[in-house]
């Protein structure tokens, strides 16, 4: 029996309980559902306006009906079946038991389960809408895979390392203080390179480079003083690290980095697996030069990882991944073994072959689902495909299901309004820190390339009368008194240069020592304490954590005031 034939047998059925206009307006309403939704798989595109929840449900559990565990009167005699014991297990997933993939590509149909599969490769299709309408355009391929960030860029790590073949075996690592992405790159078997930042001044502010001018403070066109907060990719230490690895790693212990003529070193480009940047981060680190570390890249065939944890949210971010993607279509001088100068078009210096460029996400900080899942984003379909292809065996379909029905629910209109009020919030907690700074003696880091995080400055707390017997410890408790008061993700950071004073040791993640960590750097001298205005964040929230901060910081003041007068009254 035909969809059409089945429909007006439910109208004529329907009619003899509740006549034939009530009939109608149910079959419209239904109809309306099945044909949104039918738009959305003939476009594969998120829908202008999302679905309700009811809706969701609806297309949810008629497409669970689909897998074999869910057939009328299966009976299942093989190992793997959908089988689940508890009811509460079977309901939270929607009776849908089978997973996502067959053990040879995460991306595969598996014949017991239609409707999982269904749901698999359309929620891709979807996230790849998603990805292309919020900043990156080009982007040919993505993946969603059951694993968070960190083991997500392990995956892509190790097949970037088979594409380089066995020689390769360092990854250039711009310092970033997050402990999963030196874990990720260790896990793979790899080697890092850290590469210190340095820093700069906000791009908007950035005044005309002389030699011999210290850039540790700008100047603007007013003549106000501008500070260089921004900790930025050091674009000279990661071209050096690609022609002498192993001098780049004994400059990371101390020892000075050789000139690129004078390397001693036999290994060059051919073995490095890949430069490992990042976009967002915590600030004064901002986003890493995506299209000038793209073009390092191109010219010596070294691939480009880029760690876009939550960036999705961010425009700049994703407008920077787009732009790294078209440094790889602009031609590049290089040379034939005759000596002879070519362009380059294609992204490497082996015609035959383009840039390999990959970035990922995460999916609980980007839509807002609980943890559990990653998109890998490319620019290739074959190397999306060897992805999926070296995930081994099937894979859990919760992450997937959480995604998909988030997008139905957001569709277009949905997502723009998180992206806007997120913007606000951003707004909203500049000015309020700004605000507060002035009244407390403090200072707002000047970190405009930061999109999505921002740091107040604490060094007027710890510098001269006030150093007074104030150790990191007495520092920090200026976010424990905000986590007391229930102001989540707040961090104090103390500097490297107080680490010293004070005797602390310094950070080693994944046999990397890391001096100031959490700082982003060995040169960082002054505490801050960050905040970010990130997706599904409401001015009511930054308006009671300014309010908060606020008491804090007054606490604060107090307490070292009194301790103050304790030496005083000592002596």
């Amino acid at each position: 029996m035909t969809a059409n034939a089945l429909e007006e047998e439910f109208y004529r059925n329907i009619s003899q309980y509740i006549g034939g206009s009530g009939a109608r307006r149910a079959v419209e309403r239904l109809c309306g559902v099945e044909s949104r939704f039918n738009n959305v798989m003939r476009t594969g595109c998120l829908p202008e306006e999302g679905f309700s929840e009811i809706e969701i449900e609806a297309i949810i559990s008629k497409l669970a009906l689909m897998d074999s565990n869910n057939w009328y009167r299966s009976t299942g005699v093989g190992e793997r079946e959908g089988r689940v014991l508890l009811n509460l297990v079977k309901r939270r997933h929607f009776s849908l038991a089978h997973g996502i993939g067959r053990s040879g590509d995460i991306t595969a149909i598996q014949p017991k389960a239609s409707g999982s599969s269904l749901i698999n490769r359309l929620s891709n299709s979807l996230l790849l809408d998603w990805l292309r309408r919020s900043g990156a355009p080009s982007t040919e391929a993505c993946l969603l895979v059951p694993m968070a960030t960190g083991m997500t860029l392990t995956l892509c790590l190790l097949t970037l390392k088979r594409r380089r073949g066995p020689q390769a075996k360092y990854v250039i690592w711009p310092r970033i203080d997050q402990k999963s992405c030196l874990k990720c790159i260790v896990a793979a078997g790899l080697i890092p390179i850290p590469i210190e930042p340095i820093q700069t001044v906000g791009r908007q502010k950035r005044v005309k480079k002389n030699k011999g001018v210290d850039f540790t403070k700008g100047v603007e066109e007013n003549g106000a003083s501008v500070y260089a907060d921004q900790l930025s990719t050091n674009l000279e230490a990661i071209e050096l690290a690609m022609f002498d690895p192993e001098g780049a790693l004994r400059a990371g212990e101390g020892a000075s980095v050789l000139p690129l003529k004078a390397k001693v070193s036999s290994l060059g480009p051919e073995s490095i697996v890949c430069v490992l940047s990042t976009t967002t981060c915590f600030a004064p680190r901002v986003p890493d030069r995506l299209p000038a570390i793209t073009r390092l890249c191109k010219a010596q065939g070294i691939p480009h990882l880029v760690n876009n944890a939550y960036g999705v949210q961010s425009k700049r971010c994703m407008r920077l991944i787009e732009s790294a993607w078209a440094e790889v279509h602009h031609p590049v001088a290089g040379k034939r073994a005759d000596g002879e100068k070519r362009n380059v078009v294609d992204g490497n210096t082996n015609d035959s072959k383009p840039l390999d460029l990959l970035y990922v996400q995460s999916t609980d900080k980007n839509l807002m689902v609980p943890v559990g899942g990653a998109i890998i984003a490319g620019f290739s379909k074959s190397l999306l495909q060897e992805i999926a292809e070296s995930y081994p065996g099937r894979a859990s379909g919760s992450p997937t299901l959480d995604v998909f029905a988030t997008l139905l629910h957001l569709g277009r209109s949905g997502w723009e309004s998180l992206l806007a009020q997120r913007e606000a919030c951003y707004l909203r907690l500049t000015e309020g820190l700004r605000t507060l700074a002035a009244k407390h003696g403090l200072r707002l880091m000047d970190t405009p390339e930061n999109p999505i995080s921002l740091a107040l400055s604490l060094h007027a707390l710890h510098s001269g009368s006030n150093a007074v017997n104030l150790n990191p410890d007495t520092l920090t408790q200026i976010g424990a008194n905000l986590f007391t008061q229930g102001c989540s993700g707040v961090r104090v950071v103390v500097p490297a240069a107080m680490e010293r004073k004070s005797g602390l040791p310094a950070k080693v993640v994944a046999g990397v020592r890391l001096e100031g960590f959490n700082s982003h750097s060995a040169a960082s001298a002054e505490a801050y304490m960050n905040a970010a205005a990130a997706l599904g964040q409401t001015t009511v929230e930054v308006d009671i954590f300014l309010s908060r901060l606020d008491k804090a910081l007054s606490f604060f003041r107090r307490r070292q005031q009194q301790r103050s007068l304790d030496q005083d009254s000592n002596k």
